[in-house]
């Protein structure tokens, strides 16, 4: 550090090393097993009001990492802040020592448990599987002495599989995502059966405003992504968010909350600083229905006369960019009985593709259906094909009929329920019976 203080006004330096094992079994067959190690060290340095940012995989290169951050600082955007001070942080558990003890041997045997259980349920259906597990440890330095490190462990393990008949091609999936091991081979299958039953009979999709059930996945994709880029702060800045002169004002149905809180003990996502050395924080997001935050990283902030969030993320050699940690949004009460007797006669949207058409920032949304069921009577019927979605979140989410009871952790950074809206504009390919 006192190597590029001698020509800069401040600087920080990031080092991330980390070691992951994946398994992987494709055709139900052993494909992958293997250690792979990686390192790397940013820097970030202000020089004459200016940013320059550099990065090495080689950890000879410090000083020629530095150097290279100097000469790019000359093009450079002018900086508008100053790096964080040293504070306390708070602990946040993000390291079981359980995963240094899982061995290949047993990641490999429960691949293989995995393939054997799930293909009695359709020997037609090809099937992929994989685990791995992960060790990364983290430090942070900067010119104003703050100074931490931190260790965190992971552990993932996904199914998938690809039934074809003739033209026809079913995609189903699940995952689980935490950081310690969690040998839980029947959740994996359950939804995967699920899936593959529900999709099992191929039926005519309903057009028009109709009634439609997101399922989590569906909720992040099409419902929240649209939302959480609106209250980046960089959007906020250009102007292209439509929420920059929304908050305390009510933007949702009042039964929609979402939290941001990455203090959660052994949460993929969860950490005690952002990776500008700015403490985390618990927040509402949304509060009853209500904007409560803008997201803000130190440069956007300083460009908005705001604070920084403690929401900062970065790559080693690119500049930070807002992200959350980990989102809960508060589920309601309806049981999924409930749900699918208040649809009635709609769909249940699982899966999208195509999303970011339209003016995704200014909330609209929407995609093939990659995934998706029919309702008539409360009933699910089959599965429909080649239909499109279209919506605004900010009007589906101000028209909801009901929320699940039951979330569902996605990626191990969020907890999702299913949310029933109405009025949400469904297009068959060919128009075909309602």
């Amino acid at each position: 550090m006192s190597y590029a203080l001698d020509s800069v006004e401040e600087a920080e330096v990031m080092i991330h090393e980390n070691i992951s094992t994946p398994v992987g079994f494709e055709a139900e067959k052993l494909k992958e097993i293997e250690t792979r190690e990686t390192w790397g060290l940013g820097v970030r340095i202000i020089k004459n009001g200016r940013i320059g940012i550099s990065s090495t995989s080689n950890p000879d290169q410090f000083m020629t990492a530095i150097d290279r951050a100097i000469e790019l600082s000359e093009y450079g955007p002018e900086a508008h802040f100053k790096l964080p001070s040293k504070t306390t942080y708070e602990e946040v558990k993000t390291y079981d020592p359980q995963i240094e003890t899982l061995l290949l041997e047993q990641m490999a045997d429960y691949g293989r448990e995995i393939i054997a259980k799930v293909k009695p349920i359709s020997q037609e259906t090809l099937f992929d599987a994989g685990i791995q597990k992960s060790l990364s440890t983290f430090a942070f330095l900067n010119s104003n002495d703050v100074f931490f490190s931190s260790n965190k462990s992971s552990f993932s393990s996904w199914l998938s599989g690809t039934l074809i008949r003739g033209t026809d091609m079913l995609f189903v999936s699940e995952s689980f995502r935490g950081n310690s091991p969690k040998w839980d081979v029947d959740s994996l299958i359950s939804e995967v059966e699920r899936q593959l039953s529900w999709g099992e009979a191929i039926v005519d999709s309903p057009s028009g405003k109709l009634p439609v059930l997101f399922l989590p996945r569906a909720v992040v994709s099409v419902l929240l992504s649209p939302f959480m880029s609106g209250i980046n702060g960089k959007s906020v800045l250009h102007g292209s968010s439509p929420l920059g002169d929304k908050l305390e004002t009510k933007i949702f149905d009042d039964r929609i909350t979402i939290h941001d809180n990455p203090m959660l003990d052994l949460k993929p996502s969860s950490r005690f600083a952002d990776d500008e050395g700015i403490k985390t924080k618990d927040r509402y997001l949304v509060e009853n229905g209500t904007l409560k935050t803008i997201l803000y990283d130190l440069q956007t902030a300083g460009q908005s006369g705001k604070q920084s969030t403690g929401n900062a993320s970065r790559g080693l050699g690119s500049m930070p960019g807002v992200s959350n940690s980990y989102i809960t949004v508060s589920p309601g009460n309806a049981s999924f009985d409930m749900l699918l007797t208040e649809l009635q006669n709609g769909i249940i949207v699982e899966q999208l593709i195509g999303m970011g058409q339209g003016n995704t920032l200014g909330g609209d949304a929407g995609g093939n259906i990659l995934l998706g069921y029919r309702v008539k009577d409360g009933k699910i019927v089959g599965r429909i094909k080649d239909t499109m979605l279209n919506c605004n979140i900010y009007d589906a989410l101000s028209n909801i009929i009901a929320i699940g009871s039951n979330s569902k952790e996605l990626g191990g950074s969020m907890s999702i329920p299913a949310i029933l809206c109405k009025d949400i504009s469904v297009s068959p390919k060919i128009n075909q019976e309602k």
